[in-house]
């Protein structure tokens, strides 16, 4: 198995942790569908990672490739339990994929390490505070409202928590700390204490510790 794309990205984080959840052994090829646009584009018809190459095939989307996997390595599953948890699961994927991903990886990640640190151009500070003050507090809210007392969304390790968790890496690596959501920041430590989500963080600090940012102070009551 062979997987494009770079572990920077929160789609190929994903997949790189429902791999190593599963213990299937794959190569990690570099691409930056931002600094190599042609090559993206030769694997991907929208130039987007990950890709997945396996026995011929290349297989696109995360979330088609985390299914993909489930299909062909069933167990451990990565969408466990009734119909019931496994629709939400799939929810939670969705909702951290589309309207998370928009707001902590469009905006906070892009703008303070895409532009900031990695393209050295300018950052937009007003679409960060708007981002910060207006729109992401409800988000976090419903995302917390979502999450179990205690363990995790299924009761079993699931595509819920590599899918959030992903995201929210992203956020930290921009500086975004959740110390006013007690119990979501509760819900990812406790992810990260997941032998393989340990590893990750340990490979990722080594690499790309230097686009690290400051914490920012963030208060869910403003706005």
């Amino acid at each position: 198995m062979i997987l494009h794309g770079a572990s920077i990205s929160p789609f190929v984080r994903k997949i790189m942790l429902a791999l190593s959840y599963k213990g299937i052994a794959y190569d990690l090829q570099p691409l930056n569908p931002y600094l190599e646009k042609e090559l993206a584009q030769k694997r991907h018809p929208m130039g987007k990672v990950p890709v997945l190459e396996h026995d011929g095939s290349n297989i696109m989307d995360s979330t088609v490739i985390a299914h993909y996997l489930d299909d062909i390595f069933p167990v451990p599953p990565l969408y466990p339990g009734s119909a019931t948890a496994r629709a939400q699961v799939r929810w939670l994927e969705e909702y951290a994929d589309t309207r998370l991903t928009s707001l902590i990886g469009g905006v906070l990640f892009y703008q303070k390490i895409m532009r900031g640190k990695m393209l050295n151009k300018d950052v937009d500070q007003q679409a960060i505070k708007q981002c910060l003050e207006h729109h992401l507090p409800q988000v976090l809210d419903y995302v917390e409202e979502q999450l179990p007392v205690e363990g995790y969304v299924a009761g079993h390790f699931s595509m819920a928590e590599i899918s959030l968790w992903s995201v929210f890496r992203s956020g930290w690596m921009a500086g975004l700390r959740l110390t006013h959501y007690p119990k979501l920041q509760a819900y990812l430590a406790n992810i990260e204490q997941e032998p393989w989500i340990a590893n990750l963080i340990s490979e990722e600090d080594h690499e790309l510790s230097s686009f690290y940012c400051e914490p920012m102070i963030f208060d869910n009551h403003v706005g």
